[in-house]
């Protein structure tokens, strides 16, 4: 995959070569999973996200599992519920301290039904991603995630861009400052 080449005056072609190879591999990698999932299921990678979500901790409100999710929008997710639920995978009840708020379970059909499709996925993933690397690559990738996680955990709440933004207009008028102290 080659990254598309701008004029980019903030950020190195190296920097946007691997951030394109970042997007691209993770695209590779959901498609290839999906592909995997829809022969053998007909269900979604983002329908699976939302059975992984529950599988750990039913019930759930809806909002509350569609705030989780990475590759699903809110609306998206409440569409996706609804065929899960149509299809006997999940059951919707209320709320007993506020019935205005939906919960989302998992079936007993439902609960099988993840643990068989939780095997296809780790059997994928297992082939599309950690065998052709080998411990050291995976490792990596670990120190990678988490340096990059961590860049939008800053403890001041500001990502080290911001910083970086903020020390250039500190610069920039500590020189004015000095320029005007010369006169």
């Amino acid at each position: 995959m080659k990254a598309p080449r701008t004029t980019s005056t903030l950020i190195s072609q190296a920097e946007q070569d691997g951030w394109f190879g970042l997007m691209y591999a993770q695209a590779a990698m959901r498609s290839r999973i999906e592909a995997v999932l829809m022969e053998r299921h007909r269900l979604s990678f983002s329908a699976y996200e939302i059975l992984c979500c529950l599988k750990d901790l039913e019930p759930q409100p809806v909002r509350a599992l569609a705030s989780q999710l990475v590759t699903v929008s809110p609306t998206r997710a409440s569409r996706l519920i609804q065929d899960l639920i149509d299809d006997g995978v999940l059951v919707r009840g209320a709320n007993q301290g506020d019935g205005r708020i939906s919960m989302i379970s998992l079936t007993e059909d439902g609960r099988r039904y993840v643990q068989t499709v939780a095997r296809t996925f780790e059997e994928s993933v297992k082939a599309f991603f950690a065998d052709p690397l080998d411990a050291d690559d995976i490792a990596a990738l670990t120190r990678i995630w988490q340096k990059l996680e961590s860049a939008t955990d800053a403890p001041d709440g500001r990502r080290p861009s911001d910083r970086r933004l903020a020390a250039s207009a500190e610069d920039g008028r500590a020189a004015e400052t000095d320029r005007r102290a010369a006169r």
